[in-house]
């Protein structure tokens, strides 16, 4: 007859070490998915402030064309990323014109465009101004 080996304890991993290992898989797969979303939504952020950059610069250059005496408040709502008025548009820009603030005979003209349904978030806004004259 003949004797088998016995079989050793260090052969293989056990259950408990599978799903210890398991477990912390997990957790670093969900840090990683908070931190994916989290990502997301920067880059959001990111392409809605250079969105609203876009369209102030957009005004700024149309008011350079303007002649001096026709440069005036103005407010426009629902704009699309081309400037474009639409139903679903979700951005707001708002020009503000002051007159002698830099100098006689001297426009200080101010673009902010908000990218959040509230104009008094101030961190969703993008602000572009210039100084014109006649």
């Amino acid at each position: 007859m003949e004797m088998k080996k016995p079989v050793s304890s260090r052969s293989g991993f056990s259950l408990v070490e599978i799903t210890v290992a398991l477990v912390i898989g997990s957790i670093g797969l969900l840090a990683l998915a908070g931190i994916l979303v989290y990502a997301m939504q920067s880059n959001r952020r990111a392409t809605d402030i250079s969105i609203a950059t876009a369209l102030a610069r957009q005004k700024i250059e149309q008011i350079k064309l303007t002649e001096y005496n026709y440069v005036v408040d103005q407010e426009e709502n629902n704009l699309n990323p081309n400037g474009q008025t639409e139903d679903n548009g979700k951005y707001t820009r708002i020009t503000e014109v002051t007159d002698n603030q830099a100098g006689l005979n001297t426009k200080t003209v101010d673009v902010t465009v908000y990218f959040s349904p509230s104009l008094e978030d101030t961190l969703n806004k993008a602000v572009v101004s210039t100084i014109i004259y006649p």
